[in-house]
């Protein structure tokens, strides 16, 4: 069965429309990994969708309103050679894992226009591009510096999975090789500086995967920790919590610190300093 995209009503968990991507999309080995949906004004039919595939180094765009889609590729969706060694508490492995990670940016009125941010896994670095250059199904080509570099380069272990953006332009995202969620308000410039761990562990956030933020009128962030990398080559102990999932609201879990909107002082990459469990 082809990869699928689904759209449930939650109040009585009916299906209300699927969409199978098509065959040419799909590419041999490919992996569909995340995806991110962008409505605005609550115009649920006007919906889009981006889709990852971190295996083949695509982007796939599917319209609600006009049930098509449409695949983007780009040089910046592949991985850096660098950046595909990794190193999990001692546990040494390769992946050349590509486009991961997506965060909508709030939607601009006044342009009517929205930044996508994206990231390969194997990369320490950010990338933007406009939403209206990957919504022109058959002119996004045309834009030759279309997708572009946020700042400077993470560093080592600065490999980030998911990662998503809050109502205020607060950008959450999974330091997988840290153990750690971080913050970047992008209001300010994309350096070392400006990065803050506001939650550490080694104990619950052990490869933390996958990442949302929800639409509750007080947002959360929400993190979903699995070992990944321990399960394909050690082995879990069972007597260990191996999956979590954990939340909080997220202007608490950057309150004071430079990724908070209110904070005007200069920020240091400091990892937190108490851990969660």
């Amino acid at each position: 069965m082809p990869p699928q995209i689904l759209i449930f009503d939650l109040e009585t968990d009916k299906l209300l429309h699927r969409y199978e991507l098509p065959e040419e999309f799909i590419k041999q080995d490919g992996l569909f990994s995340n995806i991110a949906v962008d409505i605005r004004d609550s115009q649920c039919g006007e919906a889009h969708a981006y889709l990852t595939d971190v295996w083949r180094f695509g982007l796939v765009v599917y319209s609600l309103k006009t049930n098509r889609s449409w695949r983007i590729t780009d040089h910046l969706f592949f991985p850096e050679p660098l950046a595909a060694a990794y190193n999990l508490n001692g546990l040494e492995f390769e992946w050349t894992d590509g486009l991961f990670g997506l965060a909508l940016a709030p939607y601009d009125h006044k342009i009517r226009d929205r930044l996508l941010y994206f990231h390969p896994m194997s990369s320490f670095r950010q990338f933007y591009t406009k939403t209206s250059i990957i919504l022109n199904e058959t002119g996004w080509q045309d834009y030759k510096d279309g997708f572009k570099v946020v700042g400077e380069s993470r560093g080592p272990f600065g490999h980030v999975s998911a990662s998503g953006m809050d109502r205020k332009g607060i950008l959450f995202f999974n330091m997988v090789t840290r153990n750690a969620v971080g913050c970047w308000d992008s209001k300010k410039a994309y350096k070392k500086s400006n990065l803050y761990l506001i939650a550490r562990s080694n104990n619950s956030l052990v490869f933390p995967n996958d990442l949302k933020l929800d639409n509750e009128p007080r947002q959360s962030v929400w993190i979903l920790s699995n070992r990944l990398p321990i399960y394909l080559y050690k082995k879990l102990n069972k007597k260990q919590y191996n999956f979590r999932i954990m939340s909080a609201y997220a202007d608490e879990a950057v309150e004071d610190t430079i990724c908070d909107t209110k904070v005007e002082f200069p920020g240091s990459y400091i990892d937190a300093t108490e851990d969660c469990y």
